[in-house]
């Protein structure tokens, strides 16, 4: 499947308000919003990149992944049965294909429209070291304290009940390749946790574009990610985020595997919201890598134990 990237990630939402204020502190910025939809997106070119629509309750309905091309929605159609959808309320979609995963949730093979012209970035760091003295005669860049520029969605994190069965449907229908993958202690073959990325053959790729995290009470969306400049933006909006007194879950941190700076937020509805920044990048060829869960830190920067990362 010639999959480029995650697209959006789609919510029922029961207060759109409360969670356009927290996005919105967050870094999304508001493309659409009526009494029924709140459409948001990130500052590198999305339409819309998270969609809430008002609901009864508050939960995941599923995410979108823009396709290289037509080929690749008749693909989906042809060999793993996915039917056509209506584009109707998808911003940036021409035409789409839907397939359901093991936990009910909706994923479309998108064929996107249009975009927008991404915004001016923020100039780089210069950062001194003991070896490599850059900057000189002046300050570090100043930045303002707020919500954060976030560039593009990067990945989202779910809950599953069975994570042989969720891999092997997100491997054989989207063809994605594990990174690490996570095994119960002392017993390899049960294996319970994984990051997966894209399978783009020689071209580099994020660490993971999903994550898929087993849990037998519950189906549901651990994380939504968007990709910031870099950590100075992220402790500065983690200071702004705790300033407006939202409810700080984790970070900001640094992953052992895939190494990239983290900071996660509790939004209104529940849902964690995450920036992040400095992932590493692989290639097809560089495999899978496969670990016991007792022996890896979540956050090498902190001793804290995981519990509440998962709650």
């Amino acid at each position: 499947m010639a999959i480029k990237c995650l697209h959006d990630v789609k919510f029922s939402v029961q207060d759109l308000d409360a969670q356009e204020t927290f996005a919105s502190d967050f870094g999304l910025v508001t493309s659409e919003k009526t009494d029924e939809h709140l459409f948001m997106k990130t500052r590198g070119g999305d339409v819309a990149s998270y969609l809430a629509f008002k609901g009864d309750s508050d939960h995941l309905i599923g995410m979108a992944f823009a396709a290289d091309d037509e080929q690749t929605l008749e693909e989906a159609v042809s060999r793993h049965g996915a039917t056509e959808t209506d584009v109707t309320d998808m911003p940036g979609i021409e035409r789409a294909v839907a397939l359901t995963d093991p936990d009910g949730h909706q994923v479309l093979i998108a064929l996107c429209s249009e975009s927008l012209p991404a915004e001016e970035a923020d100039p780089e760091l210069v950062l001194n070291t003991p070896f490599n003295k850059q900057r000189l005669g002046r300050q570090q860049i100043v930045r303002e304290l707020g919500p954060a520029r976030l560039w593009r969605i990067g990945h989202i994190a779910l809950f599953v009940k069975s994570f042989p069965a969720s891999r092997a449907w997100y491997e054989e229908k989207l063809g994605l390749i594990g990174s690490d993958i996570y095994h119960v202690p002392d017993m390899p073959e049960v294996k319970i946790v994984g990051f997966f990325r894209l399978n783009r053959g020689e071209e580099y790729v994020d660490h993971h574009i999903l994550a898929l995290m087993q849990d037998e009470t519950r189906t549901d969306c651990h994380h939504i990610s968007f990709e910031t400049q870099d950590f100075e933006m992220q402790q500065r909006t983690h200071r702004h985020l705790l300033s407006r007194d939202y409810e700080s879950i984790w970070g900001v941190g640094r992953h052992p595997h895939g190494c990239h700076i983290f900071d996660v937020w509790r939004a209104p509805d529940g849902a964690r919201f995450e920036t992040f920044s400095d992932t590493d990048q692989y290639q097809e060829k560089d495999g899978t890598n496969i670990h016991d869960i007792s022996q890896t830190e979540m956050d090498i920067w902190s001793s804290e134990g995981p519990e509440k990362y998962f709650i």
